[in-house]
């Protein structure tokens, strides 16, 4: 059994006899095509490997480039965390010396303005003792009383003075006591900020680790290509498919395989490919949400990532159909369209039909897809008149249920198992 990972580059050699058997099969049911490659055709492999050789090789500088990019971001914000924790730091340091200078000239101040007030106190009980106790004081001259007078005027004013100095000092001290306040929420801010740096940084380095291993799928994928002396031979009688980068808005970019069909055209993307059963397609609903499979082999591209693609623009199907007698059929759709996750992914347009293999598929519209459970084979979106996603045989069956591959009653009125099939879109021309 195949692993689940639809990114894995890696597709399975096929022998000479599997790709004469599979480029037969597909062969029309008038005519036979003639399948010896010459050695014209051996050049034009070689020299179709190499463009696309090159053209993996210019998206791996591409990837270098944006990879060199991001580690220069990545080493910017550390230095941009470092100084705004070094100011930080610079900040919180001033305000706590701030602070105590400002303490000890407010208690400084208090000392000095009790001193005076106990220095007045002292000396207005020495005036009213004096003249109580000795009433001669009364002849005290003029000059004197008016000298005391003075003194306890100069006196005064300096506690006066004090005061104001003591008023200026508290409010000095609230104003850095606001000060403080203003930099403690800097400081909540700044510290805000280097989390969100952080994070960002977090998410860059994941960033980095996704396109650092997908540099390492796409150098797999040329070097396997550049090795290959034999062209692959697939459900169409096409050579090496191309394989691309497909990028939507908001999505994770993915990897698929784009073939050309002889009779419709080139550009069609395969987003379900059944060959040999060597791959179980009785697998849960997050398989069938995002894809499992192998590229070179059997595939199913994804429900979420077809309700992108279709959503986003117009596009056709193709299903081609072979059985065991090799003889094949093909069913063509030219609206197609899969609803989202929150629609179940239903089957929501399928447009008109074209082909010879039977408009099988039309029942299945505005069906939701049935995913599979222990008492339910089901992967599909309803089991009236196809199914596509059942159990393989191995050999001619005539199926008594509908859990095995089929398509409505296209060979001889019966549902008999088939050999192979194969979904594959592209936007509408």
């Amino acid at each position: 059994m195949k692993p689940d990972n639809l990114n894995n580059l890696s597709e399975k050699p096929r022998s000479c006899e599997d790709s004469i058997t599979e480029n037969n099969s597909l062969s029309s049911d008038s005519d036979t095509e003639d399948t010896t490659w010459e050695p014209n055709d051996q050049n034009r492999n070689i020299q179709g490997l190499k463009k696309i050789n090159k053209k993996y090789k210019t998206k791996i500088n591409d990837l270098e480039m944006r990879l060199a990019s991001e580690k220069e971001k990545s080493h910017y914000k550390d230095d941009l965390i470092k100084s705004l924790r070094m100011s930080i730091d610079l900040v919180v340091q001033n305000k706590d010396l701030n602070i105590k200078q400002m303490q000890n000239q407010i208690i400084e101040l208090e000392n000095a303005l009790d001193l005076s007030k106990s220095q007045i106190s002292n000396k207005d009980k020495e005036s009213s003792g004096l003249i109580d106790s000795d009433k001669e004081k009364k002849h005290i001259n003029f000059e004197g009383e008016s000298h005391n007078n003075q003194n306890n005027t100069t006196e005064k004013k300096q506690i006066i003075k004090l005061e104001c100095l003591v008023h200026k000092k508290n409010e000095e001290l609230e104003e850095l006591n606001r000060k403080t306040q203003i930099c403690e929420a800097n400081l909540s801010e700044k510290e805000n900020q280097i989390t969100q740096v952080e994070s960002k940084i977090k998410n860059d380095e994941e960033k980095i680790n996704e396109l650092n291993e997908k540099l390492s799928k796409i150098t797999l994928y040329t070097e396997t290509s550049q090795s290959q002396s034999e062209s692959q031979i697939f459900l169409n009688c096409s050579k090496v498919p191309s394989v691309k980068l497909v990028t939507l808005p908001k999505f994770e970019p993915f990897l698929a395989v784009f073939e050309d069909i002889p009779c419709a055209g080139s550009d069609w993307m395969v987003i379900q490919r059944r060959i040999d059963g060597e791959l179980s397609f009785e697998k849960g609903s997050d398989s069938y949400e995002n894809g499992f499979g192998d590229l070179g082999g059997e595939l199913w591209l994804g429900l979420e990532k077809v309700h992108r693609l279709t959503a986003n623009r117009r596009y056709e199907l193709c299903i081609e159909l072979v059985d065991f007698d090799d003889a094949r059929a093909f069913a063509r759709y030219d609206h197609f369209v899969v609803g989202s996750e929150e629609e179940s992914y239903a089957l929501k347009s399928l447009g008109e039909y074209s082909g010879n293999a039977g408009d099988a598929l039309r029942s299945h519209t505005n069906e939701v897809f049935q995913f599979y459970s222990s008492t339910e084979l089901r992967n599909w979106w309803n089991f009236k008149d196809c199914n596509l996603n059942g159990t393989y045989h191995k050999s001619k069956v005539v199926l008594g249920t509908c859990y095995g591959i089929w398509w409505g009653r296209w060979n001889m009125g019966r549902r008999i198992s088939l050999k192979s099939c194969k979904m594959l879109i592209r936007p509408k021309l």
